[in-house]
C-alpha cells in the first residue's frame, strides 16, 4: 500500500486524507493561477496567494499536519516507490504524546548490516527492546525506520533519495516540526549518517553517528564527500575502545580532522565497549539534551559546501563544476587509514543452533574465506587445532594474532570434514576519504541585499532566495572572490516557490525566487580586466 497509513484509523485517515486533498487541490489552484494571472476567478487567485503568504511568514497553520486517531507507541509499517521503481517498506513510530496540534520532532533512525540483498524487516517489539529508541518515543518524538539492502543502501544515490522521500512522506502524513528533523544511528547507520549530513544536510537539524566511518559514502558508494560540509550541521558522535570495526583509537582522528574543518562535533570515547550499541543506554539523558539544544536556523546568514557533485546546504546549490584551473587555495582534509582488522570473510548463519559456526555467504574480494573455498552451508568446527562451538569461539583464539598470520580451520561439508589453511590478509593503507574528481569549495555570507561569496574553481551556483532573507524591492549585489559578478533586482516567482515546496516538504522553507550564477561565465572577464590593469 504505497503512501497509504495503515496504522490510522478510518476516522483518523480520512481526515489526514482530507488534508492532503485540501493541500493538493491548493497547490493545483495557485499553479494555474500563476500560469496566467488573467485567470477568470481573480478572487481565487488572490486567496491562494494570501494563503502562501501566511505560510512564507510562519503565520499560517502548520500546512500539513495529520487529524484524527493514530496508532501509538508501536511499529507501523507502509512503503514507497524509489527512483529504481522498487517499492520498499519502511517503519515509523506515534508517540502517544503525539498532537496533531501542535509541531512535533522527529528522528530518521537508520540501521546497520545494509550490505545484504534482503531488505530489512523488523518485528514490532523491536521498538521498545533497543536502547535509546524507547527513551525518544517517550520524549514525544515520531520515528521514521527506513530499511536498505544493496542497491539502496544509506550513500547511493538510489538509498538516499529513499531516506529523504520518507522524511517528505512523514512530513505530509504528521505534524512534524521543519526545524527539528534528526537523522542518526549505529555502524552503517551513523556512517549513513555522516554521508547525508555531507551530501543532502538540508532537511535535517543535525545528525547522531554511533560508531560509524565518515568515509564510507566515499570507500564503498564512490561519493564525493567532504569533512568541511559537516560544517553545516552540528553532531554527535561516538566510538568506543573495544570497537573491533571502529576503535576509537583508530577513528579519533578522523573526529579530529573534520572539527579543523570547521564541523561543530560533541565527541564521546566509551571505554570497555566493543561494536555493540548497549553503550547508547549510558548516554540516553546526554542524546535527549543533545537534541533538545539544537533547532534547524531558518536562513542561516553563512554556509560552508565542499561538493566534487551536484549538492548544496540551505540556500546554496552548486550545480556544476569546472575541474580547471584552480583559482584559489585548495586544501584536502583527508588523513591516510589503516585497516588491520583479522577478516575471515564470510557471514554466519545467525539462525543455526548447532555446534560449530554455518556458513551463510562470502564477501567479495581477496580474503581468506574466498581463497579457501567455503561454501554456502559449510560448519566451521574447529580454528588453529581447536573445537570452536560459536563465533565467539572464534574471536578468542584470533585475539593473539596479527594480520598476515597464517591459520588453520576445520570444516564439514555434508559428510565430508576438511582441514584447510591460509592466512589473513596484510594491513591495509587507505585514504579516509578516497577522491574521484575535484571539488569547489564554496565560503558564502549574506548580509541584507549583499552576498559576498568566495570559491576555489568555477562552477555553477544557485542562490535560493526568500522575503525574508532579502528585499526583492531593492537591488540584489553578489561579490564573488571580490569582484561583482550580479547587480539587479529580482522579482518573486511563485511557480517556482509551488515547485520547490511540493519537491521539499518544507513549509518553513518555501523559497520564492532563484538566482543561477554562471561563474564559468561571469568571472574570467573581471578576472582579466583586474590583472590586465
Amino acid at each position: 500500500m504505497a503512501g497509504g497509513s495503515p496504522g490510522r484509523t478510518e476516522e483518523g485517515e480520512a481526515g489526514a486524507g482530507m488534508k492532503r486533498i485540501q493541500v493538493y487541490c491548493l497547490l493545483l489552484m495557485a499553479s494555474f493561477a500563476c500560469a496566467s494571472e488573467e485567470a477568470s476567478d481573480a478572487d481565487a487567485y488572490y486567496t491562494c496567494i494570501d494563503v502562501v503568504d501566511q505560510l512564507l511568514s510562519g503565520s499560517g497553520p502548520p500546512l500539513l499536519s495529520a487529524s484524527g486517531d493514530v496508532l501509538v507507541d508501536t511499529l507501523l509499517m507502509d512503503s514507497l516507490p524509489y527512483p529504481d521503481g522498487v517499492v520498499r517498506h519502511f517503519y515509523y513510530a506515534v508517540p502517544e504524546a503525539y498532537c496533531p496540534d501542535s509541531l512535533n520532532p522527529l528522528l530518521v533512525w537508520l540501521h546497520g548490516g545494509v550490505s545484504t540483498q534482503e531488505l530489512r524487516t523488523m518485528d514490532p517489539e523491536d521498538l521498545h527492546e533497543w536502547v535509546l529508541v524507547p527513551r525518544l518515543v517517550d520524549e514525544g518524538y515520531l520515528l521514521a525506520f527506513p530499511c536498505a539492502q544493496l542497491g539502496a543502501t544509506w550513500w547511493d544515490a538510489n538509498g538516499e533519495e529513499g531516506v529523504l522521500g520518507i522524511v517528505r512522506w512523514m512530513k505530509l502524513n504528521f505534524s512534524v516540526d521543519d526545524s527539528r528533523v534528526y537523522v542518526g544511528g549505529f555502524s552503517d547507520g551513523a556512517s549513513g549518517s555522516f554521508s547525508l549530513i555531507m551530501l543532502h544536510p538540508t532537511p535535517f537539524a543535525g545528525y547522531l553517528a554511533f560508531s560509524g566511518h565518515p568515509g564510507v559514502a566515499a570507500i564503498d558508494g564512490g561519493r564525493a564527500t567532504y569533512l568541511p560540509s559537516l560544517a553545516g550541521r552540528p553532531g554527535m558522535v561516538t566510538h568506543s575502545d573495544e570497537d573491533g570495526l571502529y576503535p576509537a583509537g583508530r577513528m579519533s582522528p578522523s573526529v579530529a580532522l573534520a572539527e579543523s574543518a570547521g564541523a561543530d562535533i560533541e565527541y564521546h570515547v566509551l571505554q570497555g565497549y566493543e561494536h555493540d550499541p548497549a553503550y547508547l543506554e549510558i548516554l540516553e539523558d546526554r542524546v535527549v539534551i543533545w537534541l533538545s539544544e539544537h533547532t534547524r536556523e531558518r536562513f542561516p546568514s553563512r554556509v560552508t559546501w565542499e561538493a566534487g557533485e551536484p549538492s548544496g546546504c540551505d540556500w546554496l546549490m552548486v550545480d556544476s563544476i569546472v575541474p580547471w584551473p584552480l583559482i584559489a587555495v585548495d586544501r584536502d582534509y583527508n588523513a591516510l587509514m589503516v585497516s588491520d582488522r583479522l577478516q575471515f570473510g564470510f557471514y554466519p548463519d545467525l539462525e543455526y543452533d548447532g555446534a560449530g559456526v554455518m556458513v551463510s555467504g562470502l564477501a567479495e574480494g581477496d580474503l581468506p574465506a574466498v581463497r579457501l573455498g567455503l561454501m554456502e552451508g559449510d560448519v566451521i568446527t574447529g580454528f588453529q587445532g581447536e573445537r570452536i562451538a560459536d563465533l565467539d569461539d572464534i574471536g578468542e583464539l584470533q585475539s593473539g594474532m596479527s594480520p598476515g598470520d597464517s591459520f588453520t580451520v576445520e570444516i564439514r561439508r555434508g559428510s565430508d570434514h576438511l582441514d584447510l589453511e591460509d592466512r589473513f590478509n596484510p594491513p591495509e593503507y587507505y585514504w579516509l576519504l578516497p577522491r574521484q574528481g575535484p571539488s569547489v569549495r564554496v565560503e558564502a555570507v549574506y548580509d541584507g541585499n549583499t552576498f559576498d561569496i568566495s570559491v576555489n574553481r568555477l562552477c555553477r551556483l544557485r542562490l535560493l532566495l526568500h522575503p525574508e532573507m532579502v528585499d526583492f524591492g531593492r537591488e540584489l549585489r553578489v561579490v564573488c572572490n571580490g569582484l561583482t559578478v550580479f547587480e539587479d533586482t529580482i522579482c518573486s516567482n511563485y511557480p517556482f516557490m509551488l515547485e520547490n515546496l511540493t519537491r521539499q516538504m518544507d513549509p518553513q522553507r518555501i523559497y520564492t525566487a532563484f538566482l543561477d550564477l554562471d561563474l564559468e561565465r561571469l568571472l574570467p572577464p573581471l578576472m582579466y580586466s583586474l590583472t590586465a590593469n
